[in-house]
C-alpha cells in the first residue's frame, strides 16, 4: 500500500473510532430499535467493517460515502476534530464535501 493509501486508511480508522463510540452510544441509550428508526437502516450497525473493506479493496470514494452516510443519517454529531479529519480525506480524494448536517459550525 502505498504512503498516501496508509495515511488514508489511518484517517479512517481515527474516524470510524469516534463515530462508532458515538453510534454505540445511540444504539444503548435507544435500547430496542425500532424498524423505522434512523438507526435501524442497512449498513449503520457494521458499518465500521463495511467502510473498513472498501478501504482495503481500494474503493476509498464509497467508504468515504459511506462514512459520511453513518453520520449524517442517525444525525451524528461529531467533533471538530473528527470534521477535520473528514476533510482532509475528502481532499486526499478529491471528491466535494460539504461538512456534516449536525457538525460544529
Amino acid at each position: 500500500m502505498s504512503q498516501l493509501g496508509n495515511d488514508l486508511r489511518v484517517d479512517f480508522v481515527e474516524a470510524l473510532e469516534e463515530v462508532s463510540t458515538l453510534m454505540s452510544m445511540a444504539y444503548e441509550q435507544l435500547g430496542q430499535v425500532p424498524e423505522d428508526h434512523a438507526l435501524a437502516q442497512a449498513g449503520l450497525h457494521n458499518g465500521i467493517e463495511i467502510v473498513l473493506d472498501y478501504v482495503d479493496h481500494h474503493e476509498a470514494g464509497l467508504a468515504f460515502e459511506h462514512l459520511l452516510y453513518m453520520i449524517d443519517e442517525p444525525s451524528l454529531v461529531v467533533s471538530e476534530k473528527c470534521m477535520a479529519i473528514l476533510d482532509r480525506i475528502a481532499k486526499s480524494l478529491e471528491m466535494p464535501y460539504t461538512r456534516c448536517k449536525n457538525s460544529p459550525t
